[in-house]
């Protein structure tokens, strides 16, 4: 049994020895709270709000991509959001979004006893309404993961009716388009997108070299450049084997006749279009785009 099936939810927090309180009547012992990973955190939010409303309604949105276990992209958000059918519009309140909406045949489904946008409708609204970006993190991990096909979501986008009828459509292609299964985390899908905000040439991922200590596969490679770039997340080498061990990696890499440069970064600079640049350009990539005014301002300035 995982953290989030033996966390226990208490509607009243004053019955907890150390609560933590999720909204107004809802609450969970903070070890337990602490035990659980920032998505399960996030369904288990989802459904003790859910379980608080007084009509049913069917989640959607980014709380149905919690409920599906899609990457956790926007950690701000905390709302519920459901989609609503007997509404004309939109409501919002005490902490949940009620959008007027619809639901097709085989669009509501039961997850963890809830029900929930189907895993089709729930990436085209994410692709739709959120940020080019936060598609195309949940698009790269739903085909990395074979949930669903490239194929089907245009088939999908297609039943919506024709570009510009909905808000979001051509967004919503261009990131399908954009989507590589071959992209292994959300932070390799939020560097390609900023890489290519700044007009760098798409790269390879997941290039193999064959180097005198073995074969290597890398997270990017960019064959015109000769450059290799390599997106550390949030990995730390506190075992001095493992940062040897890295290092003798990356000279071999190095030392391959093809490579001419070789580039690093975090999850910092991945976000961050000035920072990434300085990085991918110290390296030998061409950029034709300039970092936007907003990410090069300096803070304070």
């Amino acid at each position: 049994m995982n953290a989030l099936a033996r966390t226990a939810l208490v509607r009243v927090p004053s019955a907890l020895h150390e609560p933590v309180r999720l909204f107004h009547g809802a609450a969970v012992e903070r070890p337990e709270w602490e035990a659980l990973s920032p998505l399960e955190r996030r369904r288990l939010f989802v459904r003790a709000r859910y379980g608080s409303l007084q009509s049913e309604c069917v989640v959607s949105g980014t709380s149905a991509a919690a409920l599906w276990g899609l990457p956790d992209f926007d950690a701000t958000d905390w709302r519920l959001h459901v989609i609503d059918v007997r509404l004309d519009k939109t409501h919002t309140g005490r902490g949940v979004v009620r959008h007027a909406g619809r639901i097709r045949n085989g669009e509501r489904v039961v997850v963890d006893g809830i029900p929930t946008t189907s895993l089709d409708r729930t990436v085209l609204d994410i692709a739709r309404r959120q940020s080019f970006t936060h598609a195309v993190v949940v698009l790269d991990h739903v085909l990395r993961s074979a949930l669903v096909s490239r194929e089907g979501l245009v088939a999908a986008l297609d039943a919506l009716g024709p570009p510009g009828r909905l808000r979001g459509c051509r967004q919503a292609a261009a990131a399908i388009d954009f989507a590589d299964a071959s992209a292994e985390s959300p932070g390799e899908s939020i560097s390609r997108v900023t890489a290519r905000d700044l007009g760098g040439p798409a790269p390879e991922l997941q290039r193999e070299f064959e180097t005198p200590l073995g074969r290597f596969r890398t997270d990017f490679w960019w064959p015109d450049a000769g450059v290799i770039g390599e997106f550390d997340g949030r990995l730390k080498y506190d075992d001095p084997r493992a940062l040897w061990d890295e290092k003798n990696r990356e000279d071999a890499l190095r030392r391959d006749p093809e490579v001419r440069g070789f580039a690093r970064w975090t999850m910092r600079e991945a976000a961050d279009a000035r920072a990434l640049a300085a990085v991918l350009s110290a390296a030998g990539l061409p950029l034709f785009r300039a970092a936007p005014i907003s990410a090069r301002r300096q803070p304070g300035s």
